[in-house]
């Protein structure tokens, strides 16, 4: 064979054989590969929730889930849930490696009020979220938002906000708010530094209360961020720290060094009765700088009460203590309180 004949067959083949590779990472002709990020117990991690779902309300496209995906293979992906109570959600498209949100949209009608949960499934991984149905004799309520136009009237800021660390179900803000015609409401907050506040839900009474929005996403940077919450007539804004490492709070316990100020107990306290979750204590402590907390009391007469989480506000903080162990006899005891380097008492009495 001629040296010219063998360099074209030479070039044929590897034109053949470069036609017929495709690479792993880019294949969007192909199906995609991955798998849906969720918790340990099979939730989706994490998922927003957004619209009003109401028996015999079509659902139109304010109605949606948005879940996660670890991409391994890029490609084509229908996604979509089992129909549970009339309604269903799905989404189909393409996909790049890495990590991505889907918006799933949600189609039909609810038939019936209570909460749904619905299972979604991409490759060999599937994931559960819940839906909420309300009746749909209720209507759009009317209220404003506490501490509008400046930062919102937040009562707390539960759970860690570290950078990197995805939201968990323990990262919410309670704000404020004042209701003067019941109904259902929706708050989709602005995503900013890669977490967003959401919530929608029902009030079922007029006047002052809270609610609580839930944080999904993960934090990209540290620092101070501002998350705007707006309904049709009012907007404030959630002070949000994201920090890189979870760091110890410093506080100080409220009538330290003497009685814990405005502190309570409740449940019953009864001689040889083991105390059970309704007995807590609920004590107050001024926090200078956020982070984490850890507050106990000594063992007295058999009995003690602990508490550990996240002062993420400083100011005033009201903290509930649990309650552990079986009173030894009746009588009315002081138990001294320790944290923050402080000290307080609070006292109980044993029937």
């Amino acid at each position: 064979m001629k040296l010219s004949n063998l360099t074209g067959a030479v070039i044929v083949t590897l034109l053949f054989l470069s036609a017929c590779t495709k690479n792993p990472d880019l294949n969007p002709d192909g199906i995609s590969s991955g798998t849906l990020k969720d918790t340990a117990t099979g939730a989706c991690l994490p998922v927003t929730i957004n619209g009003i779902y109401q028996v015999d309300s079509v659902l139109n496209s304010s109605n949606y889930v948005d879940v996660q995906v670890n991409v391994t293979i890029g490609g084509r992906f229908d996604i979509k849930s089992d129909s549970v109570n009339g309604y269903s959600f799905k989404k189909t498209g393409t996909l790049s490696t890495g990590l991505n949100t889907i918006r799933l949209y949600a189609s039909g009608k609810p038939v019936a009020t209570g909460v749904n949960t619905f299972t979604i499934a991409y490759g060999t991984s599937s994931c559960r979220f819940s839906i909420t149905v309300f009746n749909s004799s209720v209507g759009t309520a009317l209220y404003t938002l506490g501490g509008s136009p400046n930062d919102c009237s937040l009562v707390s800021l539960n759970g860690n906000y570290i950078v990197g660390l995805a939201m968990t179900s323990a990262n919410k803000a309670q704000m404020t708010v004042n209701v003067t015609t019941i109904g259902t409401y929706i708050i989709n907050g602005t995503t900013v530094n890669g977490v967003s506040f959401n919530v929608s839900d029902t009030f079922k009474n007029p006047g002052v209360q809270s609610i609580f929005l839930k944080a999904t996403g993960t934090p990209i940077m540290a620092g101070l961020f501002n998350y705007p919450v707006t309904n049709n007539t009012t907007t404030c804004n959630i002070p949000i720290t994201y920090t890189t490492v979870i760091t110890n709070a410093s506080y100080v316990l409220s009538g330290s060094p003497g009685n814990c100020t405005s502190a309570t107990l409740n449940g019953t306290y009864t001689a040889g009765t083991a105390l059970t979750a309704s007995n807590t204590a609920v004590i107050y402590v001024n926090v200078l700088s956020p982070g984490n907390y850890a507050i106990s009391t000594t063992t007295i007469n058999g009995i003690s009460f602990s508490g550990t989480g996240t002062f993420n506000l400083t100011g005033t903080r009201q903290v509930i203590l649990n309650g552990t162990g079986t009173p030894a006899t009746a009588g009315t005891f002081d138990l001294p309180l320790s944290g923050g380097g402080n000290t307080c008492k609070i006292t109980a009495t044993c029937l």
